[in-house]
């Protein structure tokens, strides 16, 4: 495992400690490996199975190991690499932080480009219950409310997961 993967994981794995104990035990870590002579992948090793890590950590802070959740939501990473984002934007210079923007901004345009599928199988279903069903209102708007519903859950797996993807790359 490299450097930059154990410390996403470490950080996913300690994610129940509050914030600044949390960046606390990452700083040792990382002055951990970076103060060996070893080569990074060896210092790692030498750490063990992150669940013997976790266990380490829940000692320390007097904390019950069997009560300790890893809280790994699509939402809360999806946060995580916002405030990263955010943090590289600020530290970035102008033509740098020019190409973040307007590879978001690409992001956003594709997803809404996503859209235009939907569209078109509202619409088939529309005429569907048109010709079929003589234009029940109420099947005609069930039917959009599914297809609307599809689409947000598509179009929000889409995005998170193709920024998440992107992201790990600028990092």
């Amino acid at each position: 495992m490299n450097r930059d993967t154990f410390l996403k994981s470490l950080r996913k794995h300690l994610s129940f400690l509050e914030k600044e104990e949390l960046e606390k035990e990452i700083l040792i870590y990382i002055n951990k490996i970076d103060g060996s002579k070893m080569s990074d992948v060896e210092v790692i090793q030498s750490f063990g199975k992150m669940d013997d890590i976790v266990k380490d950590v829940c000692k320390k802070h007097g904390i019950n190991y069997k009560t300790v959740k890893v809280n790994d939501n699509w939402f809360k990473r999806f946060y995580n690499e916002l405030v990263d984002l955010s943090t590289i934007l600020k530290n970035s210079d102008g033509k740098k932080r020019g190409k973040i923007l307007l590879d978001v901004l690409l992001l956003i345009v594709i997803t809404c480009v996503l859209k235009i599928p939907f569209i078109f199988v509202r619409d088939l279903g529309d005429q569907f219950v048109g010709t079929v069903l003589q234009n029940d209102m109420t099947i005609l708007a069930i039917w959009g409310l599914i297809i609307e519903f599809v689409y947000i859950v598509v179009a929000l797996y889409f995005f998170v997961h193709t920024f998440e993807k992107w992201f790990q790359n600028l990092k």
